[in-house]
């Protein structure tokens, strides 16, 4: 993950996580883990869209992208970012958000990183009833055409709230 000559900065004591209910707000510091944003944000009914594994970065994941179960209704986890402190490479802190270095939040909101070292995020919350219903069906890869054309049109029309996954495991594809 680390480029030739490049620099890693290990964040891990950066890991808290603040939740304001009222405000439906997550204040995530850079190097948390999503476990710790579940834990947090689960005990007020609340959740944002992350990722799928709870030991991933909340960082790498947001400004990456992030995709995660709940994607399909809220969007993806940039997407639900309203704030980031970041330090930048001349040592600048700054709050970036839409009225406040619109562009720096432009460019983190799925611009991906080298703008700076993120060392909180502001996440908007959902409320999320906190149970999940999940499926897996193991296919042959060689009888697997058919039921991924069935799971492509039965996503195309299912409600927001459900997500659907493929993956190829070797000769099996789960849907």
């Amino acid at each position: 993950a680390v480029p030739d000559d490049g620099v890693m900065l290990d964040l891990r004591l950066l890991g808290g996580v603040q939740i304001d209910a009222r405000r439906r707000r997550a204040r995530v510091e850079g190097g948390a883990l999503l476990g710790a944003l579940d834990r947090a944000s689960q005990q007020h009914g609340l959740a944002t869209t992350a990722g799928n594994v709870s030991h991933t970065g909340v960082g790498g994941l947001t400004l990456g992208g992030g995709m995660g179960w709940l994607a399909r209704q809220h969007g993806l986890s940039c997407d639900n970012v309203v704030a980031f402190d970041v330090v930048t490479a001349a040592g600048d802190v700054l709050h970036a958000s839409a009225d406040s270095h619109p562009d720096l939040y432009w460019a983190l909101r799925g611009g991906g990183g080298n703008f700076g070292v993120v060392t909180a995020f502001e996440f908007v919350l959902h409320p999320e009833p906190g149970h999940v219903t999940t499926v897996e069906v193991p296919v042959p890869l060689a009888d697997a055409a058919p039921a991924m054309r069935r799971w492509r049109d039965l996503s195309e029309h299912a409600p927001r709230q459900a997500t659907f996954n493929a993956l190829i495991d070797g000769d099996v594809v789960i849907l």
